[in-house]
């Protein structure tokens, strides 16, 4: 019984990177999506007179993605030492660099800046 337990063990560890994989190509592909509005709705209020509300909708958008994320991060990691001692370090590294880049990109400079400053 121990070797169908260990591959048992193994197939489960498995399973939960995958998942981890799968959870993180959905964020980028969101992230990816809700900058590509932020972008077209700037472009259209700077230079096809466009609604501005829609760019700060955009924005709210962003903000309110980054906040779940955070929370996720937050439930995973409260979560994650009560699985480190089950001895999965990769786990624990695909966790960490996902979390990283959305804090920093959570909060952006402040000022005021247009499409003409590039």
């Amino acid at each position: 019984m121990g070797f169908l337990d260990k591959a048992k063990a193994t197939a489960t560890q498995a399973m939960q990177q995958g998942q981890a994989k799968v959870g993180a190509i959905q964020q980028s592909r969101a992230e990816s999506d809700l900058y590509r509005t932020l972008g077209e709705a700037t472009y259209r209020a700077q230079r096809q007179g466009g609604d501005p509300a829609a760019v700060e909708a955009a924005i709210a958008a962003l903000d309110t993605h980054f906040a779940q994320v955070a929370e996720a991060a937050a439930a995973a990691s409260a979560t994650a030492p009560a699985a480190a001692p089950g001895g999965s370090p990769a786990s624990g590294q695909m966790g960490g660099p996902a979390a990283a880049p959305t804090s920093q990109q959570a909060a952006p400079p402040s000022g005021n800046f247009t499409l003409d400053d590039m």
